[in-house]
């Protein structure tokens, strides 16, 4: 059995673009494209079709 990482609790906003971040709607971890789109890199994503995000969602970076 394999341990999930630690995530670190943060608003959207704080998420660099670029970074990869779990999101717990979702259960799915996305990439950040801009200050509101990430695409979904996991389950049915393939990291191309982005999605929207609100400043203040709450999402988890991986420590």
């Amino acid at each position: 059995m394999t341990a999930r990482p630690t995530l670190h609790r943060l608003t959207f906003s704080e998420v660099a673009i670029g970074q990869r971040f779990y999101d717990p709607i979702s259960a799915e971890y996305f990439v950040k494209q801009s200050d509101t789109l990430a695409a979904m890199v996991t389950g049915i994503g393939d990291g191309t079709v982005p999605d929207e995000f609100e400043a203040d969602d709450i999402v988890g970076v991986d420590q």
